[in-house]
Formats: C-alpha cells, structure tokens, sequence
C-alpha cells in the first residue's frame, strides 16, 4: 500500500511539473568535488577521453564540465592549438574549472578557451553547423533528453568529428536509492519535487540512441567502481559531497532533510548488520560515436560566428 500510495504522490507531482533542480547540490558540492568524486571516478573519465582522438587544433565543445577535470585534460591533448568551448549550470562547479583553465591556459596561448554558466541544451542549440571535431559529455546527459541532445551533436559535429559519452548506469548505488525509496514510500510526504534523469539502463541502450541520432557508434562498454565508502555515514557523506546525490536538496520537503538522512543511513546500518559489508557500486556507461563522413541527410541548419562556433 506503501508503494501505491508513494506512485500516486509522483504522479501528482509530475502533473504539478514539480522539478527538483540539481544545481543547489553541485554548488553545494563543488569545493569537495575533487576531492570525492574525482578522484574515484576521474580516472575512468579520463581512460573515456582516450577513446575518442583528440589532434593538436581540434575544436572541442564540451557539455557540463563541472569543475573541468576532463576540460584540463582536453587542454592538454589539444597540445598548444585548438579551441574548448565549455558549459555547465553550476556556477560554483564553474568557478573551479576555471581556476584549473587559467592555470593551463597560461602556459598554452595557442589555446582558446571559454567557460559558460548555462544549460547545455540552449549551448548547444548556439553552435553553428559542422563547427566541432569532438563534442564530450561527461555524467550529464541524463539531465537532458538524450535524443534531443544527441540529434544537436550530430549537427554541430563536422563530417567524421567524434563524440564521447560517459554516464551513471540506472543500478548505480543500489543499496541507497532501494533505500531511499523506503523512505519515501513509508511517508510520501517529505517527497516534494520528482528528480529527472534519464540513466540509462547499459552501454546498449546509450548506443542506440546514437544510432537513432544517426551517428556511428565506434565503441560501448559498462563499468564499475565500488566507492571508497563501508560504513552507512560515509555513504552518505560520499554522494552527497560528490554530487552524487543531486537533485535532492530541492525533492525533500523544506527542513525534513536531515529526517530523511538518519532513516537512509538507518536502513543503510540494517543492510550492513545482515550482510557484514557495505559494497556500494558507481556503475557507469562509455559510448563514443562519430558524424558519418558523408553529409547527414537529417541535419538542419544554423549559422553563427566563429566564436560561438568555438573556432580558434
């Protein structure tokens, strides 16, 4: 009955259109980010950005960056020339890549970057036709609607220009989101805004939305990495200084946070007396693909400058 009653209360809030808007957690998380979230998954982000070629003077759009740890790399591999034009909704997430860019960038004039605090559907819908030869997306592209996102890419990319995804898999923390949604279906209301991503359930299922878009998929995998978390308060220190957690400051009734908090990591406490251990999985997705060389009969149209285009 529990269930029912917590499906009725999202129903409800799908028709109200009540959003939990994630920004709130990554600013919150954005002085710890790096020291939580990227140090764990960074790697695995990195190991992406490799599967795709990046060649000195490439112009690279790069969809919420966050605190521009795969940015820096970009930079790096562009190897004196190119250009990054870069997004992310965060201003705080922003503030630190842009301290990491300054810092590159000094020692590269050749490289021309911009940062943006914005959505990145609105970025991208800027971006002048066939003006990139890489686009990444890195733990994103669930805010969005992929098809929608991807279909822009394959307009921005020029002919044989790669794209890179990498994504949270829908099972990611298992334990805590089965948890959770206890809580919340044991008392439905300190649920007052639905969180919205699109997580999607394997690398397959990514795959075939870049098929749809009509790019060529050149690489799937799924991964894995345990968080360096075994004990219930640290879970849920770990996802929420890592932004793992986002959306959730906005989907939990004003001043019940903290409720929610304790019966999480209480039935977090229950799981590792029965079972000894505490083994929370960050699954994930890589998928890269590439503009057929050949024009795309489904692209459409739209100019602008070199600026927004990212060209150096």
């Amino acid at each position: 009955m529990s269930r029912i009653r917590l499906a009725a209360r999202a129903l409800r809030l799908t028709l109200n259109r009540s959003h939990a808007d994630p920004i709130a957690d990554y600013d919150a998380a954005s002085s710890d980010y790096d020291t939580f979230f990227s140090p764990v998954m960074g790697g695995h982000s990195t190991a992406a950005l490799g599967e795709v070629p990046i060649a000195r003077g490439d112009r690279v759009v790069e969809l919420a960056c966050g605190t521009g740890h795969l940015t820096a790399e970009i930079i790096r591999r562009l190897d004196g020339r190119g250009s990054v034009r870069a997004v992310d909704k965060s201003p705080g997430m922003l503030d630190v890549a842009r301290r990491k860019v300054e810092a590159l960038t000094a020692d590269a004039p050749g490289v021309d970057v911009e940062l943006s605090v914005g959505d990145m559907d609105t970025f991208i819908r800027a971006q002048a036709d066939q003006s990139a030869d890489l686009v990444v997306v890195g733990w994103a592209i669930c805010y969005t609607k992929p098809a929608r996102l991807l279909a822009e890419i394959v307009r921005v990319l020029r002919p044989g220009g790669r794209v890179m995804v990498i994504e949270t898999r829908a099972d990611a923390h298992q334990a805590l989101t089965q948890g959770l949604e206890k809580v919340f279906a044991d008392d439905p209301s300190l649920l007052t805004s639905l969180i919205r991503v699109a997580l999607p359930k394997n690398a397959a299922a990514v795959a075939r939305w870049f098929t749809k878009a009509g790019l060529n998929v050149t690489g799937q995998r799924d991964g894995a990495q345990t968080i360096p978390a075994d004990t219930p308060a640290a879970v849920l220190e770990w996802v929420q200084r890592s932004g793992a957690a986002a959306g959730f400051k906005t989907a939990v009734d004003n001043g019940r946070e903290q409720l929610v908090l304790d019966r999480v990591e209480d039935g977090l406490a229950e799981l590792l007396r029965r079972d000894g251990t505490l083994e929370i999985q960050h699954t994930f997705v890589v998928v890269t693909g590439a503009r057929p060389a050949a024009p795309h009969a489904r692209t459409g149209s739209r100019t602008g400058t070199g600026k927004e285009a990212g060209v150096a």
